[in-house]
């Protein structure tokens, strides 16, 4: 699964692992066989997206708020 290999060598970089080190290798694995762990990383990819997407473009206090409420964060974090 080419998109779990991509992500996987970039969590390496992330972590500032060699791509070929067991901890990528254990990750790449696992994406492999965990459907869960791959919807969850696709999750986080379209979540990224999104943020790209709408990078400097003010966000309506109510979709603020309601964002804040969803992540569980106090407003004074935001």
């Amino acid at each position: 699964m080419a998109c779990c290999e991509e992500i996987a060598k970039r969590l390496c970089e992330e972590l500032s692992e060699d791509v070929d080190s067991e901890v990528c290798e254990e990750m790449r694995k696992h994406l492999e066989e965990c459907e869960d762990c791959r919807n969850e990383v696709q999750s986080v990819r379209e979540t990224v997206h999104l943020f790209q997407c709408i990078k400097g473009k003010p966000i309506p206090k109510d979709i603020h708020e309601r964002l804040l409420t969803i992540l569980n964060l106090e407003k004074e974090n935001a």
